[in-house]
């Protein structure tokens, strides 16, 4: 019996001491800048992990939502930095966000979340880093009732084709503008999608953007490329209008805006069959059933790449397509994501021919929905949910079934992007 009773009191206090919990990691944020910033800034979140001795695995971060700001993950791979505190050394990894401040005034930064793995990966414990706060200000010049640009450099431009200043339109011919854009230090995620519009008798189809953000040395630059293909419906004489992309400088301190010009653009009635066409129409069933399968070979034979040119434009139009963005709007409305949510709803509002467009943006129910999926992305909203998905996929059904009906009054595209302070 001693034996044993001296046996357990050297090995419990070992059990204990194996059992008990490591240390908990030191979690510091640091944010570049952290004053001075102005609205639309990145600005960049570096949230650090330190484990006293080693660290058994990579510890998964993550930012909760931040009222007024939105913030990304900016690298893909964390960088692993090792620290001497107080005699103690200590090994971790460097967490790199990127925030967007998207309202005037103060803004608080939730704690970071840091959930700690052991060697095989499975979850130990948690804990939280530290609250920051901004200070945002809104330069003069600036609009801030939807996204702003900020950077130290931006490059806008814009090709056409065909050529509008030497081709020929015809009814139902089409002309595509191709719009790039960069800005260092924004990703392309940052920069305000355009709102493509045309006269009557002229149709837009807007492809969704290509986006490429490429990183050097914790520096990212964005580049966003839009494509919006015009289709002329009837002979007439068009004016597609100029856009323009404004921003801030962080170079010069000011508001700078780049001017993208249109185009006029003359269409002509679409050909009409000639009188002997209209005369060989009339002739026997089985003479023009046998021309018509003559000409259908032949078509086959001497422009086979032209059809499936063809065939792929078609494609490619129905992908730009009103129909398309709804049920684009209407999946990513049910799966419950707010981000995706919010830039296929304005994919989908765009599409719409204008006066089909404010019929929609006019119902109390789907304005209701947009308002709180704007809230939940910028503002001081409650979290996104599937629930709330459904019910903005409901209320937008609701609403396009009605804008067939009587005219309603004129209202705005969607709710202001960032809510007031």
């Amino acid at each position: 019996m001693r034996i044993v009773a001296a046996f357990a009191l050297l090995i419990i206090p070992a059990m204990a001491l194996a059992q008990a919990p490591a240390r908990a990691p030191i979690i510091r944020s640091t944010l570049d800048p952290a004053e001075g910033i102005v609205i639309g800034q990145p600005v960049r979140l570096d949230v650090l992990v330190l484990f006293p001795g080693d660290m058994p695995h990579p510890p998964l971060v993550s930012m909760p939502e931040a009222p007024g700001a939105q913030i990304l993950r900016f690298e893909t791979q964390a960088t692993t930095t090792r620290d001497r505190i107080d005699g103690q050394d200590y090994v971790g990894q460097n967490f790199e966000f990127i925030l967007f401040p998207r309202r005037g005034g103060e803004i608080a930064i939730p704690a970071p979340s840091v959930t700690m793995l052991d060697r095989s990966g499975d979850p130990t414990g948690s804990a939280k880093g530290e609250t920051k706060r901004i200070n945002v200000t809104v330069p003069p010049g600036v609009d801030p009732s939807g996204p702003v640009l900020v950077a130290d450099r931006v490059g806008v431009e814009q090709d056409w084709s065909p050529d509008p200043g030497a081709a020929q339109f015809k009814a139902g011919s089409a002309l595509v503008r191709t719009i790039r854009r960069q800005a260092d230090g924004v990703p392309a995620l940052g920069m305000a999608e355009f709102g493509f519009t045309a006269p009557e008798g002229v149709r837009v189809y807007a492809d969704p953007p290509m986006i490429e953000d490429r990183s050097n040395r914790g520096s990212v630059e964005g580049h966003r490329t839009d494509k919006v293909t015009y289709v002329f419906e009837k002979a007439g004489r068009y004016e597609l209008p100029a856009l323009s992309q404004p921003w801030w400088s962080l170079a010069d301190k000011r508001a700078r805006t780049e001017t993208l010009p249109g185009v006029t653009v003359t269409v002509a009635a679409g050909a009409t069959a000639s009188p002997v066409q209209a005369r060989s129409s009339l002739g026997p069933a089985w003479l023009a059933a046998i021309l018509a399968l003559l000409g259908l070979a032949a078509v086959l034979v001497l422009f086979r790449s032209r059809l499936v040119h063809l065939y792929r434009n078609a494609a490619q139009r129905y992908h730009s397509s009103e129909a398309a963005a709804r049920r684009a709007l209407l999946h990513a409305a049910r799966a419950g994501e707010p981000a995706a949510t919010y830039q296929a709803l304005r994919q989908w509002l765009q599409r719409l021919p204008a006066d089909e467009r404010q019929r929609v943006c006019t119902d109390e129910r789907l304005a209701g929905a947009t308002a709180r999926l704007e809230s939940s992305l910028f503002g001081s909203g409650g979290r996104w949910s599937r629930e709330a998905g459904a019910a903005l996929a409901a209320a937008l059904a609701q609403a396009d079934g009605r804008s067939r009906s009587a005219p309603v009054p004129e209202r705005g595209l969607l709710p202001p992007l960032n809510p007031s302070t």
